[in-house]
């Protein structure tokens, strides 16, 4: 399968989502090709709609965006591998997702939601996957908004791991724990890759925070307050 990682976390190879997303093709039993947003030139999208109306779904911006959003036409499943950054996604992967307005029409119509669409992928066509890491001891209330984004820009069958408590996953001691999200993460690539999707007893797991709230801020805020 030819699959495409949008890698949005400016630590590249070293990111914990990067991880997750690694966890998730293991699962699948397939590879990737990996671009990383942070090492784009890639200019905001002006909105001219030049894309809709003059030159048939091509952006008429020429920098590094061009050759990615080709990439994103040809993969047959992309996985946006985006780290939670103020309830949103890093800023030069933001920059990426806005350039992504390419791949609608103008034209619009009254979904099953009873929203309103464009066409284009925002129909689900283009198989797409969001893994996301943060440090929020939550899920719920957190994540909602890069959530909503891309269920909206690649339909509501959008495929999401949404892992809070991330922190977690940068202490030895609570290997434990993280290998046991790592295994679900194996199980929902493995899930997508024969049913195109993730269970619901696995999404449940995936949705769950790894210990209590109140001990992991307890432990977050003790952290913090030895940097100071």
């Amino acid at each position: 399968m030819k699959i495409l990682v949008i890698n949005g976390s400016p630590y590249k190879e070293n990111s914990t989502t990067l991880k997750l997303t690694k966890t998730f093709l293991e699962g699948m039993g397939e590879t990737a090709e990996i671009v990383n947003t942070v090492d784009l030139h890639v200019n905001p999208c002006r909105a001219c709609y030049a894309c809709w109306i003059k030159t048939g779904g091509k952006c008429v911006q020429q920098d590094d965006a061009t050759e990615v959003l080709e990439k994103i036409r040809q993969a047959e499943l992309v996985i946006w591998s985006v780290p939670l950054y103020a309830y949103s996604a890093p800023a030069h992967c933001k920059a990426l997702m806005d350039r992504t307005l390419c791949f609608n029409q103008p034209e619009m119509y009254v979904g099953t939601d009873g929203r309103a669409h464009h066409y284009g992928y925002e129909d689900g066509s283009k198989r797409t996957v969001l893994i996301s890491s943060g440090g929020l001891p939550n899920v719920k209330g957190n994540f909602d908004g890069l959530v909503f984004q891309l269920a909206h820009m690649f339909g509501k069958n959008t495929a999401v791991i949404c892992c809070a408590e991330a922190a977690l996953f940068l202490n030895s001691e609570t290997q434990a724990l993280t290998q046991h999200y790592l295994e679900a993460v194996k199980s929902a690539g493995a899930e997508y890759k024969a049913d195109g999707k993730i269970s619901a007893f696995t999404q449940q797991v995936l949705d769950t925070p790894m210990i209590p709230q109140d001990v992991y801020i307890q432990n977050t805020n003790a952290a913090f307050a030895k940097m100071h």
